[in-house]
């Protein structure tokens, strides 16, 4: 699962720039700078991603009892073609719904468009860790919220890339609505998946 979400953590930002070139003519300029896309791979996602080290299929009692249970991953069904594309297309759909979204509702310049898509961004990944854990962990937790935290406190500290002054109850009810759209269809296409043919954990 971590090098799925390494793939999609790639792919979702790459669609976003494709869709802003796209929409703004072809234009040779980076919806997000230097210093942003850094922030993104690094201080950003990496904490609650590679936290997904510490999720847990079953616990070690239930392993011990039914040892059948791990030929799933012994098997490769978890990394296969399917799940790939299944990662693939949950990137297209996500890039496309934060790009477009903020487009599309919201008639805003292009200072704000980079901070309502980035904060979608980085809150929709945290929301897909969330939606990816068998069981969730105090690490996975702790990982999450401290990125938040250092992502909010580097919107108050670094406001050469965001625009501050944008910041309102507004702008946060933009965000929120970005970001359930871009998350929540797919989560509960995947609890319903999960429900009607469930796997062996």
């Amino acid at each position: 699962m971590l090098g799925q979400f390494v793939i999609h953590r790639g792919l979702i930002i790459s669609v976003i720039q494709a869709i802003f070139s796209i929409i703004f003519y072809f234009v040779a300029i980076p919806i997000y700078n230097g210093a942003l896309i850094l922030g993104y791979s690094t201080v950003y996602t990496t904490m609650p991603v590679f936290s997904l080290v510490f999720d847990r299929d079953v616990n070690e009692t239930t392993v011990m009892k039914y040892p059948p249970l791990y030929a799933t991953l012994q098997k490769g069904r978890e990394l296969n073609v399917k799940t790939f594309l299944i990662w693939f297309f949950m990137s297209i759909f996500q890039g496309c719904v934060i790009m477009l979204g903020t487009i599309l509702f919201f008639n805003e310049p292009f200072t704000n468009i980079v901070t309502i898509t980035f904060s979608a961004l980085i809150i929709t990944e945290l929301l897909n860790v969330f939606s990816s854990v068998h069981h969730m962990s105090w690490k996975i937790v702790v990982s999450s919220v401290a990125t938040l935290f250092i992502y909010i406190l580097s919107i108050a500290l670094l406001p050469v890339y965001f625009q501050t002054s944008y910041i309102t109850w507004e702008f946060v009810f933009k965000v929120v609505c970005i970001t359930l759209a871009s998350w929540l269809p797919l989560h509960v296409a995947a609890l319903i998946v999960k429900r009607v043919d469930p796997n062996e954990f």
